[in-house]
């Protein structure tokens, strides 16, 4: 009964996240958004792993904790990396409304660049680290035809197509938000006077980008 609410609950709080996030336009509170996604995710492993273990499937409960585990570490670097990101856009402009940015590209080129990284990360585009959790979660949500409990074969399909969708919509806004902030023309005039930061925090943020790499290509080591 815990995994079937674990993993119904999960499924439903990553497609409230997206939700809420096709309609945000403050930067910072499209972020969080996508961290309430991201956590449901998490959940739906947990909630997996609890079903299947219950059933004796030892292999698969192993397969659907290390998933959810392995994205709980993922979701922490990639996320950093987006919030980061979003912060030197903050210290460059003083905004937080996407509509009011544009062109940062032209004047933040690093920070626009590895803010991309971040953004191919958490829409789970390989080879980066989101890929290969959320791979691993599907795999594991794959298993169902072979659980004995109704509640969880009913529940995980129906998860699956959610997931689908999902990660669509999450695309799909990443990508529009990616393009109202940081190409075309700049819609205000500290957009168009921008810089890019301090080479500490582009250092902080390369680091990060390369975990993303590094743990989306290596992700058993």
């Amino acid at each position: 009964m815990v995994g079937d609410a674990g993993a119904g609950l999960g499924g439903g709080t990553a497609v409230i996240g997206v939700l809420h996030a096709l309609m945000e336009i403050d930067l910072k509170r499209l972020l969080a958004y996508s961290t309430i996604e991201n956590v449901g995710i998490i959940f739906v492993g947990l909630g997996l792993a609890a079903g299947v273990q219950r059933h004796g499937m030892h292999a698969a409960a192993a397969l659907a904790l290390i998933s959810a585990l392995l994205h709980a570490a993922n979701h922490a670097q990639f996320k950093s990396l987006l919030f980061l990101g979003a912060g030197a856009v903050l210290g460059a402009t003083g905004e937080r409304n996407m509509e009011r940015l544009g062109g940062l590209i032209r004047v933040m080129p690093a920070t626009s660049f590895l803010f991309l990284v971040a953004c191919c990360a958490i829409s789970a585009l390989p080879p980066f680290n989101g890929f290969a959790s959320e791979w691993l979660i599907l795999q594991a949500i794959l298993l169902s035809p072979a659980l004995p409990q109704w509640g969880l074969k009913l529940i995980v399909p129906g998860g699956r197509r959610a997931a689908r969708a999902r990660r669509r919509a999450r695309r799909g806004v990443l990508r529009a938000r990616l393009r109202i902030t940081f190409l075309g023309r700049p819609r205000s005039p500290v957009a168009a006077t921008a810089h890019d930061v301090d080479r500490w925090s582009v250092a902080a943020m390369a680091v990060l980008a390369t975990l993303c790499l590094l743990a989306g290509i290596l992700p058993g080591s």
